[in-house]
């Protein structure tokens, strides 16, 4: 065989061999990203208006190709203010507040829209605009520059077309023969106003994004966002959903730093605090792109990871955060999907009894080192009858009034898996983590699942009618179920005395009298339980456990890479 066709055999075998070997070994192709976006407002809670600074100043502007195209410069310690284009009203006192001009304008006062008149054509360039601006100034009309397809100059904030149109002629008269157009609403449009509150620019172009950061005088590198600094950069945009949704794009690594003592308190054991960076990096990975249709990664609240920026950083966490740089849990060379809690009351849960599927390195495990006098391990909730009727008829549930709340069945771990409630009119079970939910307060949810029920208003301790062994030592809830006497058989919801209940020895009666006012709620830890506990992996550190045995232990088969 000639020396070339060798040399091709040779190069088509490597070629294989790389091409086999990455496809066995994830980890070895994967890449993982340097920077991560974390709303700050969005959703529901979007922000009308957002002041941004910087303490040796900002630059505005946007990203294209890459490299960074700066639009304005504002100088340190003085605020920007950046409002969508909007309608929003100014009252006597001088509050501006956005407004539904399909519900009506909420109060009297001076209005402002998103209808502008645009003097004259298209011109070069920012400075081009800021000049011919200077020039209608002197005529006595505030005009701004507009980056929108190009640079434009417009005036005005119209809360509707008709204004804009009868503004006209008088525009006109003071700016001589000019053409003039009005421009119509747009929902992508941002307005940037400087401390005084004048006009400086209006963003309506679609094709970029609005970013503002601190400009390379800034040390450490920090923009605040109506006066809570971040790292990073701030990027504003307009959804439909989420209108205006701040975006704080930041290194990864740095958003841990303000993640972790958020999570976990900073004077815990250092190797707990690696432990929860470790968790908290891998679920920042594991999370990329969970909001697509708003363009960010995670949010700042419990809904991904807590995340409180630049002031809630401490020394301890962020210590944790570098020497674990870049580490993350795998399962078989994949992310795991993280979960983390803050006490398991000693046994962790199997997913299968939380979330309903059965993943193989979310089982439950002991956790031996927790401390039962660490913070959430124990806990008590009363409700009265009134309460559950209530929480039930709040989730759509009428089964008249409340008799009766009765555990049917445990998972292995010892946690609440089934839970029946009891009413003059029906009963309805609960599982998994929904018994979390109907019993939490506040919108929040039950601290565990890991409880056990009693009422001190019954003679026997218990709100529900219980089975007595002969001897005395035991005794069972049946309060709902059937029993079976020499009248018939009739559901235990009430007893007047002593029911005798047919077994194998006839020893058991039914005894005590019924009270469904109060239901008292005593348990053992506090969260989901999957994963890693935060208060267990203290105690683990204590032991001298290091983060990677820590987290090796809570997630069954991983990899710390």
């Amino acid at each position: 065989m000639p020396k070339r066709s060798w040399r091709y055999v040779a190069v088509m075998v490597v070629l294989c061999f790389v091409f086999l070997f990455s496809s066995n070994n994830g980890v070895m192709a994967r890449t993982y990203p340097e920077t991560i976006r974390v709303g700050l407002y969005f959703g529901s809670a979007p922000a009308s208006s957002v002041a941004l600074e910087a303490k040796s100043g900002l630059e505005i502007g946007y990203y294209k190709d890459n490299n960074f195209v700066v639009l304005l410069t504002e100088k340190g310690g003085a605020q920007s203010i950046f409002r969508k284009d909007a309608h929003f009203i100014k009252s006597a006192s001088g509050v501006v507040s956005e407004y539904n001009p399909n519900e009506g304008i909420p109060f009297e006062g001076e209005t402002y829209g998103p209808y502008h008149v645009q003097i004259g054509n298209k011109v070069a360039d920012l400075a081009s605009a800021q000049d011919l601006c200077k020039d209608y100034k002197t005529n006595g009309v505030i005009a701004y520059p507009v980056f929108e397809d190009g640079w434009s100059v417009w005036t005005g904030f119209y809360s509707d077309s008709d204004k804009a149109n009868k503004d006209m002629p008088n525009l006109a008269a003071k700016l001589g023969e000019v053409e003039l157009k009005v421009v119509d609403q747009s929902a992508s449009r941002i307005i940037l106003y400087n401390s005084s509150f004048e006009p400086l620019i209006i963003f309506g172009d679609t094709t970029a994004k609005l970013t503002i950061r601190p400009n390379s005088s800034n040390n450490p590198k920090l923009i605040s966002v109506n006066s809570k600094p971040y790292r990073g950069e701030i990027e504003l945009r307009r959804f439909s959903g989420s209108d205006m949704t701040v975006i704080n794009i930041v290194d990864l690594e740095q958003y841990l730093y303000g993640v972790v003592p958020r999570e976990i308190e900073s004077y815990a054991p250092m190797e707990a605090l690696k432990a929860q960076a470790v968790a908290a990096r891998t679920f920042a990975y594991r999370s990329m792109g969970s909001y697509k249709k708003w363009d960010f990664d995670v949010v700042n609240t419990v809904s991904s990871q807590v995340y409180g920026g630049y002031n809630d950083e401490k020394p301890t966490t962020n210590q944790a955060v570098d020497e674990t740089k870049g580490k993350k849990v795998l399962y078989k060379g994949n992310l795991i999907s993280m979960h983390y809690f803050s006490s398991s009351g000693g046994m962790t849960e199997d997913n299968i009894y939380v979330w309903g599927s059965d993943i193989p390195y979310l089982k439950s495990v002991v956790d031996p080192y927790e401390a039962e006098n660490s913070y959430n391990y124990n806990w008590s909730r009363t409700f009265s009858a009134a309460d559950i009727k209530m929480k039930l008829f709040i989730s759509g549930v009428e089964i008249g009034d409340i008799v009766a709340m009765v555990a049917d069945e445990y998972t292995p771990a010892g946690r609440v898996n089934k839970l029946r409630i009891v009413g003059t009119n029906g009963s309805i079970t609960y599982s998994n983590e929904d018994i979390r939910i109907i019993l939490g307060e506040n919108g929040g949810y039950l601290p565990s699942r890991m409880f056990t029920i009693s009422s001190p208003g019954s003679g026997t301790g218990s709100s529900m009618a219980s089975v007595i062994s002969a001897d005395g030592t035991s005794t069972l809830n049946i309060y709902g179920n059937k029993a079976v006497t020499s009248s018939g058989i009739y559901d235990i919801l009430s007893t007047a005395g002593p029911v005798k209940v047919v077994g194998a020895d006839n020893s058991a009666i039914i005894s005590g009298e019924v009270s469904a006012d109060t239901f008292v709620l005593t348990g053992k830890g506090w969260g989901h339980a999957i994963g890693m506990s935060q208060e267990g992996a203290k105690g683990f550190a204590r032991n001298g456990y290091t983060y990677d045995q820590i987290l090796k232990h809570y997630f069954t088969g991983v990899t710390v890479e």
